[in-house]
């Protein structure tokens, strides 16, 4: 058997299947209280009222208009059905303050709609202040400015690397690392500083500090003095502070990784979970979509690409920087990719919805599953090419160069004479 269930503003109404009230636990008249039952019922905290209906209800199945009613519902073992725009509630909706009326709860429809106005805001406030309050918010934020970092680091890195090319150009193919030339710029300073001991302490063998002090010796560059210097050397101290600006808060996003989300960063690490975190917007968002969009978060440009020329879709997006993903075998990265988005979906729920830590667990059956899907898929496919890697540049190619296609009958062909432009027709 059928009943119904509809929460609203004023409490909870059971109805039977001819849309009669068998059953109403109201809330509190205090709209502050109204308000706070509300916001606590949307963010799975179960309220008096609903737990006392879930308990005595003897019926299966369950007809709501809530989505937190129907989840709570479904923990009690009810098959329940969500319909929030039915006809029946449509209609009982109007007849709300009548029967609030009937029952004395309220004295008339304005008072009834001077709660509905102060619930509303008091609602709205609580929501944002949750919103602003989730950690989450602060770790999208944080991995969004890290991300801001390095695209202005390595802009200052190549204008300082151009600046300092003028006086000492050769250093330049030798240290390939934006950071450490920045160092030599701020501590050394002009190129007859550097000598094989002052250049030794930034990570260098003996041999390549030689060479770059050999160098230093007989540049082409032109010549500095330390006065002409300190503004460069300013710059790049900025830049440094920059750099360590950056590790102070890929610190802090790994231990509140390890708080918020501790069973996904169990399978793919404190960058990984955080960066999937901020492309959904929220752990609370990442634990509510389905693993196939998981497992492309990140690759949302080839898929809409895909989807506009017919060109193969993507099989996998951020979570390809796992060590375990980008190391196998192209034919088995879709598998692999899957097996990884599936498992990863749970460990957002779990964290989501405050469960208990099980990351190890998950990490083995990953590692388990990989395993497999290794061993099952040794050879590549026949008849299927590798995709190409668009991260190498690619090269002219070999051989003779393909001739052009002949003229068309009526098309220009260029003469001889003088550059004229001739209509010729092929025989």
């Amino acid at each position: 058997m059928t009943i119904k269930v509809f929460a609203n503003i004023a409490g909870f109404f059971v109805l039977d299947l001819e849309d009669k009230i068998t059953r109403f636990e109201p809330y509190p008249k205090n709209p502050e209280e109204i308000s706070e039952r509300i916001h606590n019922l949307s963010i799975y905290n179960i309220s008096e009222e609903l737990n006392k209906i879930l308990m005595d209800i003897e019926e299966d199945q369950i007809e709501t208009n809530s989505s937190a009613v129907a989840n709570y519902a479904r923990g009690f073992g009810k098959k329940c059905t969500l319909d929030a725009k039915s006809s029946s509630y449509q209609i009982f909706v109007e007849k709300i303050p009548n029967l609030l009326m009937e029952r004395e709860t309220i004295q008339s429809e304005q008072e009834y709609n001077q709660i509905v106005k102060e619930v509303s805001l008091l609602l709205t406030k609580k929501r944002i202040a949750h919103s602003s309050q989730r950690i989450d918010k602060n770790v999208v934020h944080a991995i969004l400015s890290m991300d801001d970092i390095d695209k202005t680091t390595n802009l200052f890195s190549t204008r300082i690397r151009e600046w300092y090319g003028i006086h000492f150009p050769e250093i330049l193919k030798e240290v390939q690392t934006h950071q450490t030339l920045c160092k030599i710029i701020t501590n050394i300073g002009i190129r007859e500083n550097i000598t094989e001991e002052s250049i030794k302490d930034y990570g260098f063998t003996s041999d390549k500090s030689q060479k770059i002090a050999r160098l230093a010796k007989s540049s082409m560059g032109a010549s500095f003095e330390e006065k002409d210097l300190l503004v460069m050397q300013e710059f790049a101290q900025r830049t440094l502070d920059l750099y360590e600006e950056r590790d102070k808060l890929e610190h802090w996003i790994e231990r509140e990784i390890s708080r918020i989300a501790p069973n996904m960063q169990s399978i793919v690490g404190s960058a990984i979970a955080a960066r999937l975190i901020a492309l959904a917007g929220g752990l609370r968002e990442l634990a509510m979509k389905p693993a196939s969009t998981v497992q492309l978060l990140g690759a949302e440009k080839a898929l809409f690409r895909a989807l506009k020329t017919g060109a193969k879709p993507p099989k996998h997006g951020i979570i390809y920087q796992m060590p375990e993903l980008h190391s196998c075998s192209w034919w088995q990265r879709g598998n692999i990719s899957r097996a990884i988005a599936g498992r990863l979906t749970i460990a957002a729920r779990v964290d989501a919805f405050q469960g208990e830590f099980m990351g190890d667990q998950l990490k083995i059956e990953v590692d388990r599953k990989i395993a497999e899907i290794k061993e099952k898929y040794k050879e590549p496919p026949e008849g299927k090419k590798p995709p190409i890697d668009r991260s190498q540049p690619r090269g002219r190619p070999q051989g003779r160069r393909p001739q052009g296609r002949r003229p068309q009958e009526g098309r220009p062909k260029q003469g001889k004479k003088g550059g004229k432009q001739h209509y010729q027709k092929r025989r």
